[in-house]
């Protein structure tokens, strides 16, 4: 064998044990699968023309190995009026520090807005911390009421 043939031999044998360790791998970010809560930190902003600032939040639900989310209980608290989360469950995700609500819905005063919110996090697993910043959700039904809303909040996700 040549020298050449040599050399190409053994980066032949070195690339293949190399993919060979790279295709049985674990994943590089696998969420522990289970329940979840989602409590709020701080205060969540709702802004329809006028800003409603509430006290409490809590979302529940499932989450996957993939970061796939099931909410299928929400509760909004301390607003000075009644919000109330509507169409559960929502869908979402947690994925490459991108969070994800989909189906998102709340409705106050006779207004319903919904849409899908998208924040941002860090970390690798649960427990990790999700912040929606100025979110714009649009209006879904009602009469006088604005057409959009924005949404500013910051939720704790933990294992239940």
């Amino acid at each position: 064998m040549s020298r050449t043939t040599k050399t190409a031999a053994i980066a032949s044998a070195f690339a293949a044990t190399a993919l060979t360790f790279a295709v049985t791998a674990t994943p590089a970010m696998a969420w522990t699968a289970g329940d979840f809560t989602a409590t709020l930190n701080g205060t969540m902003t709702i802004d329809a023309g006028i800003p409603a600032t509430c006290t409490g939040s809590t979302l529940s639900g499932t989450i996957a190995e993939d970061g796939t989310l099931s909410v299928t209980s929400a509760s909004v608290s301390g607003c000075g009026v009644d919000v109330t989360p509507e169409n559960l469950p929502w869908s979402g995700s947690l994925a490459g520090g991108v969070a994800t609500l989909s189906g998102f819905s709340m409705s106050a005063i006779g207004c319903t807005f919904g849409g899908s919110i998208t924040g941002a996090y860090t970390g690798t697993d649960l427990p990790i911390t999700a912040t929606f910043t100025e979110q714009t959700v649009n209006k879904t039904s009602g009469v006088l009421c604005p057409s959009s809303a924005t949404l500013t909040a910051t939720y704790d996700f933990a294992a239940a």
